[in-house]
């Protein structure tokens, strides 16, 4: 068996908070593959406020998601460096990633604001998909566009807000369900923005583009076959046709990710997909080796890394063997 030596780990663990990172305005802000936000809560959606002393919002700062907020009683300032907004109770505002801005609570009376922040790669993937590329990617390099902002005296934007409401009540409901009812009320807010007041012009795909596109394809094929056994950067650029350089810059530009990002999480995915399936208990150290960790210390690192959790305490929430043993126990009892 052939040792994973020549591609090594560069995940950094900021990109895998359970809370949203905030930026300096002139700092640069990542290309994720993936949301920062920890995958197990793809969507951040919560009620503060804008008042309380550990508010960080009230400094001059930056997203990596797109942040969506509504004013649910008293009213906010938002200073944009160049200029201020105002939003009153009811009303709300979407901010596009990487627009340095700051919130502060207008003094009179109490504020509360219901915030939701998403990674665009949670409804697009990435620009150079076709979805991406259609309704994303004229946003991301609009300069011009930085907010939209919501009246609710406006029918149109009154059915926004209300989505925006839906993603906060499903991201904080108990159904199982909410995440995925969450993201379809995301894909209607961004529908309807985009139809109401937004001029997007369709992308075409550059050559290099079309060509990464073509890489990729074989690669992740590649890797979805033989993601059970040790994979070296080699392996990969072999598939693709380039040198191993050429191959992370190929990954870096289409999924700005690395090959070995790519491959743990496949593998830590496959490996929830058999935790959650396994109704015979099956050692964690067999569950390793069959995703392609040799190391059972590896696997319950990497996997909380992208999860958010361990792998047994992934198990004791989702397995389906034992919320069935648990039901027969309660049942009895």
């Amino acid at each position: 068996m052939k040792k994973n030596t020549n591609i090594t780990d560069t995940i950094d663990d900021a990109q895998l908070l359970d809370e949203v990172r905030y930026y300096e305005p002139n700092e640069e802000l990542p290309l994720f593959a993936d949301h920062p936000i920890s995958l197990i809560t793809p969507i951040l959606a919560r009620r503060i406020d804008p008042a309380a002393p550990d508010f960080k919002g009230n400094t001059l700062h930056k997203h990596c998601e797109f942040e969506f907020i509504t004013v649910l009683s008293g009213s906010i300032s938002l200073n944009f460096g160049d200029m201020s907004i105002h939003v009153g109770a009811g009303g709300g505002i979407c901010i596009k990633r990487g627009v340095p801005h700051m919130i502060e609570a207008d003094s009179g009376q109490p504020t509360e604001l219901e915030l939701v922040h998403f990674h665009h790669s949670v409804l697009f993937g990435t620009t150079i998909s076709m979805l991406g590329s259609k309704n994303l990617f004229g946003i991301l390099h609009n300069s011009a566009y930085r907010y939209s902002l919501y009246d609710p005296k406006d029918p149109d934007d009154a059915a926004i807000l209300k989505r925006a409401h839906d993603v906060y009540a499903y991201m904080n409901s108990d159904l199982r369900a909410g995440e995925l009812r969450a993201i379809s009320a995301l894909y209607d807010i961004w529908g309807m923005d985009m139809e109401n007041r937004i001029d997007i012009t369709v992308m075409p795909l550059t050559k290099q583009q079309a060509l990464d596109n073509q890489r990729i394809a074989k690669a992740t094929e590649y890797i979805s076959e033989h993601y059970a056994e040790d994979i070296l950067l080699s392996d990969i650029s072999k598939v693709c046709d380039v040198s191993d350089s050429e191959c992370c810059r190929t990954f870096q530009r289409a999924l700005h990710s690395s090959p070995i990002d790519y491959i743990n999480r496949y593998r830590v995915f496959t490996a929830a997909e058999i935790l959650t399936n396994d109704v015979n208990n099956t050692p964690m150290s067999d569950i390793a080796l069959m995703v392609g960790f040799n190391y059972a210390s590896y696997f319950n690192k990497t996997f909380k890394r992208y999860i958010g959790i361990t792998p047994m305490q992934y198990r004791k929430k989702n397995n389906k063997g034992e919320i069935f043993r648990k039901g027969q126990q309660e049942f009895r009892i």
